[in-house]
């Protein structure tokens, strides 16, 4: 629905014996939730996720259906910090199986604010990176229902003549980021990252018995500190494990980073 196809397709073309890729027309993800707020989601990302893709190959029939679910908030270790978390999963009807990727990005284009003039909504519009990311605008913050919502804004007049009638008629408005991915690049570029981050997991066999997806179950804090070596809160390695033997191992962080700023330390900057 909200063309994801364009960056998923070409990542798993890379690595799998694909004859080709589609979006399906006919899925409505819609109904998992909506990041302006006329459906809540109601289930954890990963099992929308997952209810997604089974809803995908329900409609189109299809053996091998991914679907995604993205999150945004506050970054736990930074909470001043947007974050946006993607997750992608590969479902494989034939076998009932699942395959998935979680990937958590600091670079984003996400935020909301209430405005009481056409100058606070132009402000907020370029802080926003506006037009290039599309805005949503509505009356108030929380939507209920019967209230009008104006998605998908990426025109200067357009959002200039929306919140000038919402301003007359209310006072204020809110606008926020359009963080479906076909009006936020940010997130799309993110997104993309998180399918060739799932194209690379998918190639990892277990050295045990050779199954594929050796996947990663478990990050492990405590990057060393480069000024005084205490264990930070950062991972400093892996746990994979294999889900047909049970074999599990650990490995370094593919980045090879070694240390961690003192900012990040718990013992140089308490």
């Amino acid at each position: 629905m909200h063309g994801k196809e364009r960056v998923i397709g070409p990542a798993l073309m890379g690595v799998l014996p694909l004859s080709g890729f589609t979006a399906i027309p006919n899925a409505d993800t819609d109904q998992f939730g909506a990041f302006s707020g006329e459906v809540q989601r109601t289930l954890d990302p990963l099992t929308t996720c997952i209810q997604k893709a089974k809803h995908g190959s329900e409609v189109s029939g299809l053996d091998l259906v991914i679907a995604s679910e993205g999150s945004f908030g506050p970054y736990p270790p930074a909470p001043f910090i947007p974050c946006n978390e993607e997750i992608l999963v590969l479902y494989d009807a034939q076998d009932d199986t699942f395959f998935q990727h979680k990937h958590l990005s600091l670079e984003t284009v996400f935020g909301g604010e209430r405005c009481s003039s056409l100058s606070e909504v132009m402000t907020f519009a370029e802080r926003m990176k506006f037009p290039e990311h599309h805005l949503v605008l509505r009356a108030k913050e929380k939507w209920e229902p019967g209230d009008a919502v104006h998605k998908g804004i990426a025109d200067r007049e357009r959002l200039r003549a929306l919140s000038g009638t919402l301003l007359v008629d209310r006072g204020s408005c809110w606008v926020e980021t359009d963080m479906r991915a076909m009006g936020n690049l940010t997130r799309m570029r993110v997104i993309a990252e998180t399918a060739e981050r799932l194209a690379q997991e998918l190639l990892n066999s277990c050295p045990a018995c050779g199954e594929c997806w050796f996947r990663i179950t478990e990050a492990l804090p405590g990057l060393p500190c480069e000024l005084c070596g205490w264990p930070t809160q950062s991972v400093r390695a892996y746990r994979r494990s294999c889900r047909s033997c049970g074999y599990v191992s650990e490995v370094p962080r593919p980045d090879g980073k070694a240390t961690e700023e003192p900012g990040h330390c718990q013992h140089c900057n308490p």
